[in-house]
């Protein structure tokens, strides 16, 4: 599989075309964040790089991060994101056995620690993996640098907002994303707030499954930009009138 070790003890791999997952290993525990679409046996794969017990964590309840869950016989997964899970189980006929991966916990694999952060917004239950020594975030599809919140299962934009304030304050300088191959800077999560000030609820190119309730606003700044595209029934909860509508 396609990959790099980002840090000594934390390894990004590509599991299917532009979806990644990371292993941590640690002295007595490895953790391996999301399984994939399920295209690739990463049971064997962990198994043939460790030689410790491996946790497996879901960062969010969307099927091209849990879809290789059923390989594993227990996985760590936010309760708010179980259904998603769950329908994705009954969908392909693959059970998977969950236990709570709850805000706060804390997971010391020896000489690697690390801490489950909430992210709410492209999921209710969305959730991130603090890595405070090595200042690193794995991020999932929280901070995304196209952010998505679509669907039932997405966090109000003021929810939204409130996540990337509070990571602002939390002690990391770059992140990984689920689906970029490299770490991303701390200011993509500024850029992101400093674009909720300016949404815009402009029609997608291509809206997708999710159809005309679908707006995609466009922030760029000179070094950078950000893109979110967002349910138009999420302004309609907010406050519409902040908000230009294209």
């Amino acid at each position: 599989m396609n990959g790099r070790e980002i840090c000594p003890g934390v390894w990004h791999f590509e599991e299917d075309y532009r979806v990644y997952c990371t292993l941590l290993q640690g002295k007595d525990r490895a953790i391996l964040w999301d399984t994939g679409q399920g295209k690739q046996d990463l049971a064997a794969y962990v198994a043939s790089r460790l030689s410790t017990p491996c946790l497996v964590l879901n960062s969010h309840g969307h099927s091209d991060h849990v879809g290789g869950n059923f390989r594993f016989p227990l996985v760590y997964a936010p309760p708010l994101d179980w259904p998603l899970i769950q329908a994705q189980s009954r969908m392909t006929e693959r059970d998977c056995a969950l236990t709570p991966l709850e805000v706060g916990a804390v997971f010391d694999l020896g000489g690697l620690r690390a801490q489950v952060v909430s992210l709410a917004g492209h999921t209710q239950g969305s959730v991130g993996l603090l890595l405070e020594e090595e200042r690193l975030l794995l991020a999932g599809d929280g901070l995304n640098p196209t952010l998505l919140l679509l669907g039932r299962e997405a966090a109000p934009l003021p929810q939204l907002r409130r996540t990337l304030e509070a990571a602002q304050q939390l002690p990391f300088d770059r992140y990984l994303s689920s689906h970029s191959p490299n770490p991303l800077g701390k200011p993509q999560v500024e850029l992101h707030l400093r674009h909720l000030d300016h949404l815009r609820t402009e029609p997608p190119s291509h809206p997708g499954p999710y159809g005309p309730r679908v707006c995609r606003s466009l922030y760029r700044e000179p070094d950078g930009r950000s893109v979110i595209l967002f349910d138009r029934g999420l302004v309609e909860e907010s406050n519409p009138s902040t908000i230009p509508m294209a």
